[in-house]
């Protein structure tokens, strides 16, 4: 009886081993388990990485623009004595657009 457990469990054991091996797909004609193969993007030209960046000035630009107009109005609450809710945000907003569009000017 333990004789009979002990090759029952050797044999469980062993199968997923023996599955995993590369001859099984090859015996499988028809078949092919092996992972897809990993598609790399193909790295940008020059040219496309100035597009890009160019493009990105372009909306931070327009975007803090945006900001600053917004400001007009929250300034004027300001002056009231009324402070508005997102003036704090907006300010923080406003400042880091200016940080990135100082980075990225600095590559061009």
């Amino acid at each position: 009886m333990k004789g009979a457990r002990l090759v029952l469990l050797v044999s469980l054991l062993t199968l997923p081993a023996l599955t995993q091996q590369s001859s099984f797909n090859q015996r499988l004609p028809g078949r092919n388990w092996s992972p897809d193969p990993v598609v790399q993007p193909e790295p940008l030209s020059q040219s496309d990485l100035r597009t890009v960046r160019i493009r990105t000035i372009h909306e931070d630009a327009e975007q803090l623009s945006a900001l600053s107009a917004s400001m007009q109005s929250d300034l004027q609450q300001v002056q009231k004595g009324v402070l508005p809710r997102n003036f704090s945000e907006t300010l923080k907003k406003i400042e880091k657009l200016s940080k990135k569009l100082r980075q990225e000017m600095a590559l061009q």
